[in-house]
């Protein structure tokens, strides 16, 4: 499986969001897409996803345009978990994961038991079967994201790309789903806003101003000096005596 963009760009009312963005998404990876707010993560992702059609450049699935894909297809192997997502319609969590499933049905492939068991594993997976019954609207924000995720999961996909999705989770919960989305051993591109979660990256994507500030190891990168001129904050990495991992403590 392989995503690639080339010299992406997007802009709206005259501003440029993204600009001249390439990158390619090895086969397996757990990519990291970080930067400030509006430095343009967002935009990039709904692009690489085929949500949002570039001002110019070129998504490519597996070698094939993206714009020259139909979106069922596209489905079939890609799933994009929003920042947020609501509804007004009276379903319960379990119904909002059963759309997941929607490209793998047809009149000639009906709902099955198999779609079952594909729902009832997301549902699991995300520690949400205790609420899969519950009405949408009485679900809390966060539990609302691990739905969104459960649906993202009952899709199957080859790639996973997500924007920011711990941000309505607690602290057990953001590292339960950082951590399914590692075993899961999917090729995953993320949006993050905690750098200590960029860590567990094997790569990361600094952007700046729309524009690609650099891409490489969590550690390669995310020295004082970039800290410094990408999120304007002094910093330094302390290692844990116990296990040997890194981490980043910030100054004011």
């Amino acid at each position: 499986m392989s995503l690639r963009g080339e010299n992406l760009s997007w802009k709206t009312r005259g501003k440029i969001i993204v600009e001249n963005v390439s990158l390619d998404v090895r086969h397996g990876e757990f990519l990291g897409l970080v930067g400030s707010n509006g430095s343009g993560k967002s935009t990039l992702l709904r692009m690489l996803a085929g949500l949002r059609s570039p001002s110019s450049g070129a998504v490519f699935l597996n070698a094939e345009p993206m714009a020259l894909m139909k979106r069922r297809d596209i489905a079939r192997q890609m799933a994009f978990v929003e920042q947020q997502a609501d509804t007004d319609d009276a379903i319960t969590a379990r119904t909002a994961v059963h759309v997941g499933r929607t490209p793998w049905l047809s009149p000639l492939s009906p709902w099955s038991a198999s779609d079952d068991r594909i729902v009832q594993d997301a549902l699991a997976a995300v520690d949400m079967i205790h609420k899969a019954n519950q009405p949408w609207n009485t679900l809390s924000g966060g539990e609302k994201q691990r739905v969104h995720i459960a649906r993202a999961l009952a899709q199957q996909p080859e790639t996973l790309l997500l924007d920011e999705p711990t941000n309505h989770l607690d602290i057990r919960h953001q590292i339960g789903i950082l951590d399914l989305l590692h075993r899961l051993g999917k090729t995953t591109v993320i949006a993050l806003h905690d750098l200590n979660h960029a860590m567990m990256c094997d790569r990361i994507a600094i952007m700046k101003d729309g524009r690609l500030w650099d891409i490489g190891t969590p550690d390669d990168l995310l020295t004082k000096e970039t800290l410094r001129a990408v999120f304007d904050i002094h910093g330094h990495f302390v290692t844990d005596p116990t296990d040997g991992s890194r981490f980043l403590r910030f100054a004011a």
